[in-house]
């Protein structure tokens, strides 16, 4: 319970370096842990104050030196900008409509890193929602780029719905983007964006995100920030009302 008390910090688990957030392998070392607790809480008018508010938990451990798994529920998770993931403890209508939505098993496989590139092939399995149950598989990869204290980051995946199709489980394509800056030891500043859509209506439904987040190593193993985004400011469909903030504190052994 006390890390819910930090509800004012957005946050990610430090490494052996936390001055060098900039620089942080895609992947775990073996049997190390990564623990987060997100808070989103989503910012839009018509939705009322902080509804739907979710404290959504996220788990990594290192399986070997290049593969990583976890069990994930946010929506940072998964490099979206949005609200409504488990654990909803304000619900709605539509967001979020009950305490428990699903989450989902995240797998990471480093087959490169140098001073400068890291790849590393990516595969979730989901279930967004359960009524009616959306499960989901997702195949992509993080590429990031490094250079100093600055790094650009991509998460492209493809998203295939495994059931319930025509009820809104469609193919998607999710194209996220990260260009972090360090300005100064321990502290980081991020803008994401990228572009995703529904396959089906690519032509004239995709949606252009965009967030501002910043991080701050607390200690060798805890670090702290916050971010507020944009769920489509971009687009056929753009919404500017449509916003999010999430808080989160995280741990890494």
């Amino acid at each position: 319970m006390r890390a819910l008390a930090v509800l004012l910090f957005v946050a990610r688990a430090a490494s052996a370096e936390p001055s060098d957030l900039v620089a942080r392998p895609l992947v775990l070392e073996v049997h190390q842990v990564e623990a987060e607790l997100v808070i989103e809480s989503n910012l839009a008018p018509s939705g009322g104050t902080a509804r739907p508010l979710s404290f959504a938990p996220d788990l990594w451990i290192g399986i070997t030196s290049q593969l990583t798994v976890g069990l994930v529920h946010s929506d940072p998770s998964l490099d979206r900008i949005q609200p409504g993931a488990s654990l909803c403890v304000r619900t709605d209508g539509f967001l979020c409509d009950a305490t428990y939505r699903g989450g989902g098993v995240d797998a990471r496989y480093e087959v490169f890193a140098d001073r400068a590139w890291a790849i590393a092939p990516r595969l979730r399995f989901l279930v967004r929602d359960l009524d009616p149950v959306k499960p989901a598989v997702t195949l992509g990869g993080t590429v990031r780029w490094q250079r100093g204290r600055f790094a650009l980051t991509g998460d492209p995946y493809l998203q295939l719905g495994l059931g319930n199709n025509d009820r809104g489980n469609r193919a998607e394509l999710w194209l996220p983007v990260v260009v972090a800056v360090q300005p100064t030891c321990r502290w980081l500043v991020e803008l994401h964006t990228g572009w995703n859509s529904d396959l089906a209506v690519a032509r004239d439904g995709w949606h252009v995100p965009v967030g501002f987040g910043v991080r701050a190593a607390a200690t060798l193993h805890l670090d702290v920030g916050a971010a507020f985004g944009f769920t489509t400011l971009l687009g056929p469909q753009n919404n500017p009302k449509q916003r999010v903030a999430y808080l989160t504190i995280g741990w890494r052994t």
